[in-house]
């Protein structure tokens, strides 16, 4: 899949909850590569954050979750956290694509900003190995963008055995996370046109 398709398939991933038929690109179905069930429905965890969901029409199904970090631990950022099962099976090797619809809110006047200080994919239980490590991201602005972070599996995981973790703590922020979407292209580095 090139690099091309894969910027087509990630932006077509915001219509794809509410038009499915419209998640095509070039005859292909790209939610036929979803090893997740695309959701808003975040696991949030950790001292020191509130949250709450929200409706908001602006969003691909019409609703998120807020989250309030008032106590952070920059030097401990998993300690307040978002998360989601994946479902599927994750191959050793294969490109896995993790996105996210999000928006930020201001913090004591200061400009909308958060930041997730790392996007993985996970084991499920100890030692809760780093099967995709995708950095941070950061979250700018007050309207709905879709980030997305990539990389290779280190590991295999059997279905039900990973899970996405977004890393809050970093910073005394709020964030309003959208639906999320993980998709599997395989194996290998996608080859570019």
């Amino acid at each position: 899949m090139s690099r091309i398709v894969i910027a087509a398939a990630v932006a077509a991933l915001g219509l794809a909850a509410a038009a499915p038929a419209v998640a095509r690109q070039g005859g292909e179905d790209i939610m036929k590569y979803a090893i997740n069930k695309p959701s808003t429905e975040w696991n949030l965890y950790g001292p020191g954050q509130t949250n709450a969901y929200v409706k908001d029409k602006a969003v691909v199904g019409g609703r998120g979750v807020r989250v309030q970090v008032a106590t952070p631990a920059p030097d401990q950022p998993w300690t307040i956290g978002a998360g989601q099962g994946v479902q599927g099976k994750i191959a050793k090797g294969d490109t896995v694509i993790v996105a996210f619809w999000a928006k930020a809110e201001p913090v004591d006047g200061a400009p909308a900003a958060a930041k997730v200080s790392a996007v993985r994919v996970q084991q499920t239980a100890p030692p809760w190995g780093g099967i995709v490590d995708g950095g941070a991201v950061t979250i700018e602005g007050e309207v709905w963008k879709i980030y997305t972070t990539r990389g290779p599996a280190l590991m295999d995981a059997e279905p039900g055995q990973a899970s996405i973790s977004l890393q809050l703590a970093g910073a005394r922020q709020t964030l309003v996370l959208g639906p999320l979407f993980v998709l599997d292209l395989g194996q290998g580095p996608p080859k570019a046109q």
